[in-house]
């Protein structure tokens, strides 16, 4: 079963699908994608997130013409009944100062931090630059970006 077809992680009302990480191409940086759920009647709001493989995660957003340059965000809201697609070329984490690369086959583990549901820990899978490409041209298996 692929990770976008099950649920990786949920707390209270959030749930955690179609999560996956680019095979980084040095240990400096690398990016993890997902769609975080809310199936409540509140907004929540995703403010951290870490991993053991990296120094640091941020929250990244993709500017400018062609998604050009990278800003760093402090918190992402999800909406209450929406979504937060974090996608290649959009919104994602980035893991920084990597202690070693993952490759292709590989899972990361994740602790992502909300203001209202609180802690999620998510296994997520490592897959290929190439198979990043192309989840990006076709999205989600459900034709979302």
């Amino acid at each position: 079963m692929r990770a976008s077809d099950q649920t990786v992680g949920a707390v209270a009302s959030v749930t955690v699908v179609d999560a996956y990480a680019s095979e980084p191409v040095t240990v400096d940086v690398g990016a993890i994608y997902l769609t975080i759920g809310n199936d409540g009647e509140v907004a929540d709001t995703l403010v951290s997130a870490s991993t053991p493989l990296a120094e640091m995660v941020h929250l990244h957003r993709m500017t400018g013409i062609g998604g050009a340059r990278m800003r760093v965000q402090e918190v992402a809201a999800v909406p209450a009944r929406g979504q937060l697609r974090l996608r290649p070329g959009g919104q994602h984490l980035m893991m920084m100062n990597l202690s070693s690369r993952p490759t292709a086959g590989d899972t990361i583990d994740l602790t992502l931090e909300f203001r209202h549901a609180g802690t999620v820990h998510i296994r997520v899978p490592v897959v290929s630059y190439l198979d990043v490409s192309e989840r990006a041209a076709v999205g989600t298996p459900d034709g979302t970006q």
